[in-house]
């Protein structure tokens, strides 16, 4: 094609215009985005000023003017390709600019800007030259284009990025290629993401390259840190490590390109390396990447492997500054970014349950797996080992740092960054000014000693907590010091279990002495489960699995046994922890405790035993929000629990204005309330339950009707049989409301207590015919009964006096009505059922052998326990015998 048709100009011999057009043709061809359009519009540049000067007229006695000559000599020099690229040619052309007038000067220092801006790829140490002689910088505003000059000005005030003369000999295309290749890796990897530069450099071409050493050694480490995988790079990285072994710079580029090659196993070798003896960042990145990649479960290990700092050994006198925190437990800020990056990668287990501990805090969930029996011991004793950098007192830092290497590398690593740490932490314990000044405080022997009150403000207040951080067996004196000395302010941030230690402390429940040798982990995983149960019960006992429930066993004297061998029966007989608090002891202060975290209606409702009526109102106080939905059963509870003579004066005080302070307008409320509070409750219309409040009146009037004779009789005559198995059926149905059914759980509760109490009596014989308040069975009925008859035929009979036949029926009369009332006792009846027996009896004269048919309570009752003293019917309590009953 035409040089002319691609410049778009018809064939003129006016360099000015060819330049024109070459100037408006150029943005449709960057170098950058175009290279081909662009050298091809470079090419046709060229041959048209080479055309147009070679048709000039050169009349030989023609003279030109100086500027022309030089304008001409410039152009000469441009196009030669020996000397466009260098400076001595281009000093030699300064020289003659020296020659000539001011004038011509003035008159060539614009044409000379023009040309080279429109020249393409030149050398910026030439075109310096240049500028420097006709000083453009300094005659900007003479100028209209200024911006474009100033960005032009700026660029070849850069040195060449290497040294031009070397290409002085090749043509001029190779040149110009060469460098607008060179210039344009160079942007790319200056101003350009490195995905682009590496595009670039992998696009297929042939071009040569200058002998420069510098350079080379220069575009070797861009290549190397786009990750440009070259045989021919390694080799060189290779052979110039193998001549300077101990050069971290080639060591850092050997490492890159066997990693850009999949050569693992000798990247893993040089980037252990640069960690080991140099703690390279980029080495630490590319090996958390290998990891992630090949062993996940590893990860945070090594990014905890990886926070390392300088030693610090010495700590001023003044616990205000900040200087006190150095070489306790902290976190670089690459750290904080590789525990976010790790925590996006949902890593699970062991690992995700450390990322979590170490991004939001919650140990929990990590104390869980570290306790249970490991599928992997290798892995679990490194997270155990971790774990204790930051939890663990002297004693298992001591043992972190006895640890035996390790075979696999990564593990390895692991084991060196945590040794590290662990020997600046125990340095931090034994040497450190707050540390110091906690430990003596704790074992002074004089309790008139005083605490520093400068550790409970600001920053020591935060070392303080990091030293109360770890898990340390303190005796209650010590306990008690910490406690008083600072009182609310520290108790209420104290971190993980150690404000529950302190709390108990105060019940007189304190850890053993940590032992010694083996025995210290187990130590450690009997106190660990024993806090998270204490700290949170419920939540832990969801995280931890049943093996590790029913492996673990407590020392005796550990406050764990006071507590785990109910745990694991209520385990094996339930499946769950639903009911737990029902089978917690108010009078153990372990269980106790443990139940004050359990305070919410759905452990109430689903305890497999029932909860005492003052864990009930615990409940009601501590879960109020819970009976938002069912007031009237929220009233009908209060009230159960306010005619309980179990709870205290401030109880039945709480209880009392909470049902005061429960309104409603319609006229059948009052009453109600009123009834509620004077043990006399009433009825609500049916109605009103059914249709507004969407209550069972079936079961609520169970509940009013229970009520109400428990205060009538007293409140210590156990309700009949028949009446608590309907209390526990509507009790366990899951469509009443929660109040509803606490309140019939209440009962139930208050029934137990009072069943328990009968219970516990001896049994009284069933041939003990005088005592009218036990219970007689069936058999025992029947025999009674024959021989009560049959002896008194005999003896009437016998006695041949009718007075004296007469008075032996009236006896007869009197011990079986003793018979009949023993029997109705045993099938729960009373006195009045007997009047009412004896009536129907004239109507219905085998009206009496209907109590040989019908059977008796299988539980105690009011009168007793069962004939024959049968306590077994009660084992697992009055919930469970009448579920039972029930199914």
């Amino acid at each position: 094609m035409s040089c002319w048709i691609s410049l778009g100009i018809e064939p003129t011999r006016d360099q000015d215009a060819i330049r024109s057009a070459y100037r408006t043709r150029l943005p449709q061809h960057h170098p950058e985005t175009d290279p081909q359009g662009f050298q091809a519009l470079r090419e046709a540049y060229e041959a048209a000023l080479k055309e147009a000067r070679s048709v000039e007229p050169a009349h030989a006695g023609d003279e030109q003017s100086p500027a022309r000559d030089l304008l001409d000599a410039f152009d000469e020099l441009f196009s030669d390709g020996a000397q466009r690229f260098d400076p001595a040619a281009w000093r030699g052309y300064i020289e003659r600019l020296d020659s000539v007038s001011l004038e011509v000067v003035e008159a060539l220092r614009w044409p000379l800007l023009e040309r080279l801006i429109d020249s393409g790829p030149i050398s910026n140490n030439c075109a310096r030259l240049l500028a420097e002689r006709l000083d453009w910088q300094g005659h900007l505003l003479r100028i209209d284009n200024v911006e474009q000059v100033e960005a032009f000005i700026e660029r070849i005030a850069q040195p060449d990025l290497f040294d031009t003369a070397t290409i002085s000999s090749w043509p001029p295309p190779a040149q110009i290629e060469t460098l607008w290749y060179v210039n344009t890796l160079e942007h790319l990897y200056q101003e350009r993401p490195l995905d682009e530069f590496r595009d670039f450099v992998n696009q297929p071409t042939c071009l040569p390259l200058p002998n420069d050493d510098a350079w080379l050694q220069r575009l070797l480490v861009q290549l190397t840190q786009a990750d440009v995988a070259s045989k021919t790079l390694y080799a060189l990285c290779a052979e110039k490590h193998r001549d300077a072994p101990d050069d971290v710079d080639w060591l850092y580029l050997l490492a890159r390109q066997c990693s850009a090659l999949g050569l693992e196993e000798q990247a893993l070798s040089a980037w252990v390396r640069l960690w080991r003896e140099h703690q390279h960042p980029q080495a630490a990145q590319w090996l958390l990447e290998l990891c992630g990649k090949h062993q996940p479960q590893r990860l945070p290990l090594l990014i905890q492997a990886f926070d390392r700092r300088e030693h610090f050994r010495d700590w001023p006198n003044n616990l205000s500054d900040p200087a006190q925190a150095w070489g306790s437990p902290a976190q670089r800020p690459e750290t904080l970014t590789r525990w976010l990056n790790a925590g996006r990668q949902n890593l699970g287990g062991l690992a995700g349950a450390y990322v979590n501990w170490r991004l939001d805090g919650d140990e929990l969930p990590l104390v869980a797996l570290l306790l249970d029996e490991p599928d992997d011991p290798g892995l679990t004793n490194l997270y155990r080992q971790a774990w204790a950098l930051h939890r663990g007192d002297t004693a298992l830092l001591e043992r972190l740092l006895a640890e035996p290497d390790s075979n696999d590398v990564l593990d390895t690593l692991v084991l060196e960054g945590l040794k590290v740490q662990a020997e600046q932490h125990l340095y931090w314990l034994q040497h450190a000014p707050i540390p110091q000044a906690l430990t003596a405080f704790i074992n002074a022997p004089d309790d008139g000693v005083q605490l520093n009150p400068l550790l409970g403000q600001d920053l020591a207040l935060d070392v303080t907590q990091h030293w109360l951080r770890r898990l340390m067996a303190l005796s209650t004196e010590q306990w008690a010091r910490l406690d008083s000395a600072f009182e609310q302010e520290l108790i209420a941030s104290l971190p993980f279990g150690v404000k529950m230690l302190a709390l108990l402390n105060r019940e007189g429940v304190v850890l053993p002495p940590q032992p010694d040798g083996e025995r210290l982990w187990e130590w450690h995983r009997q106190a660990l489960f024993f806090i998270a149960l204490m700290s949170n019960p419920l939540r832990w006992l969801t995280l931890i699995s049943p093996a590790l429930l029913h492996s673990m066993r407590a020392d005796t004297g550990h406050p764990l046994s006071r507590v785990l061998p109910l745990l694991q029966r209520v385990h094996q007989q339930e499946g769950h922890f639903n009911g737990l608090l029902g089978w917690l002891s108010e009078e153990e202060p372990v269980q106790n405790d443990i139940a004050l975290n359990l305070l919410t209606v759905p452990q109430a409702l689903g305890s497999a035993k029932l909860p005492s009526n003052t864990r009930l109102y615990d409940c009601v106080v501590n879960d109020y929000d819970t009976f938002g939905d069912d007031l009237l059963g929220l009233m009908l509870l209060c009230g159960v629990l306010y005619q309980d003579p179990t709870l205290d004066a401030e109880q039945h005080r709480v209880l009392l204005n909470t049902i005061s302070g429960i309104a409603c307008s319609d006229a059948w409320f009052e009453s109600f309330r009123d009834g509620l509070i004077k043990g006399e409750p009433v009825r609500p219309p049916r109605e009103i339950l059914e249709e507004q409040q969407g209550i069972d009146s079936s079961a609520f009037y169970l509940g009013i009707d229970t009520l109400r004779r428990l205060v009538m009789e007293n409140r210590t005559a156990v309700p009949r049989t028949k009446v608590l198995r309907q209390l526990q059926q509507a009790k366990d149905d899951p469509r009443h409301g929660p109040g509803l059914r606490l309140a019939l759980a209440a009962l139930l509760s208050w029934s137990e207590r009072l069943t328990l109490a009968k219970s516990g009596s001896q049994p009284v014989s069933e041939w003990n015919m005088l005592s009218l308040n036990s219970r007689l069975g069936r058999v025992a009925c029947a025999q009674q009964s024959l021989m009560c008859q049959g002896l008194a035929i005999f003896l009437s009979l016998a006695s041949g006096n009718a007075q004296v036949a007469l008075g032996i029926v009236a006896i007869t009369v009197l011990v079986q009505m003793s018979i009949i009332l023993r029997r109705l006792h045993d099938i729960g009846f009373g006195v009045a059922m007997l009047l009412i027996g004896m009536a129907l009896t004239i109507v219905l004269p085998f009206m009496p052998l209907v109590l040989l048919v019908l059977p008796g309570d299988s539980l105690p009752n009011r009168y007793g326990v069962p004939p024959g003293g049968e306590k077994h019917a009660l084992e697992g309590g009055l919930q469970a015998a009448l579920r039972r009953l029930n199914a």
